[in-house]
């Protein structure tokens, strides 16, 4: 039935964050949902790495993303990490000065990520947001959640990403499953993107993260 009716708007709080709205959210994203919820930098649309159906769905929201490029992996901490990117010592100690934090890292996937996930990329954006809510929503889950930035869409939003909850309702409310709202005004910014995957930090992309953190000038 889903186009039928708007998306379950759902406000939730995070000081501490409520267990039973976590549940809630994690049996949506189980049933090959589609939630849209605030990141630490900007909205985005997420679900189950491990649904074909929550991922189609997601392509379908944004036609301009190319099929050819994965979505970014959220996970809850390096240590979730380390089993779906391949993270050697040096790549690790940059990780933990680094994360949780508005970074997106590209690094090479583990070997086992195929039969976690069904995806044969051979890099993975790595994203680990500095967010009690999202990192509860993580752990409970059990492994990682496939994320994308949600577009303006027609103008609206002056072209830039969505603030506020009811914006996102408004727009993708007959699309979704469940839209999670804190009551803040987003900080509309991108993560700054860090190309791990020779060794050496590259910068890909300047935004909220400071790449000097990386031993990088923006």
């Amino acid at each position: 039935m889903r186009g039928e009716f708007l998306a379950r708007h759902l406000y939730t709080w995070i000081n501490p964050v409520r267990e039973s709205h976590i549940e809630q959210i994690c049996a949506v994203l189980k049933d090959d949902g589609v939630i849209a919820l605030p990141l630490d930098v900007a909205w985005a649309f997420i679900c189950d790495a491990a649904s074909t159906k929550a991922l189609e769905r997601i392509h379908r929201l944004k036609p301009e993303h190319p099929k050819t490029r994965p979505f970014s992996l959220i996970c809850s901490s390096v240590s979730m990490a380390s089993h779906v990117c391949s993270i050697d010592d040096q790549a690790y100690r940059w990780l933990k000065k680094s994360l949780p934090g508005p970074y997106t890292v590209i690094l090479q996937r583990h070997a086992s990520l195929p039969r976690q996930i069904k995806d044969k990329r051979r890099e993975v954006g790595l994203r680990i947001p500095d967010d009690p809510l999202v990192q509860s929503i993580v752990e409970n889950f059990g492994h990682p959640l496939a994320a994308s930035t949600i577009p303006a869409k027609d103008g609206h939003f002056g072209n830039a990403h969505p603030s506020f909850g009811s914006e996102v309702i408004e727009i993708w409310g007959h699309a979704l499953d469940m839209v999670v709202d804190l009551g803040q005004e987003s900080p509309r910014q991108e993560t700054t993107i860090i190309d791990l995957t020779e060794g050496q930090p590259r910068l890909t992309r300047s935004g909220a993260g400071d790449p000097a953190v990386f031993g990088l000038s923006s």
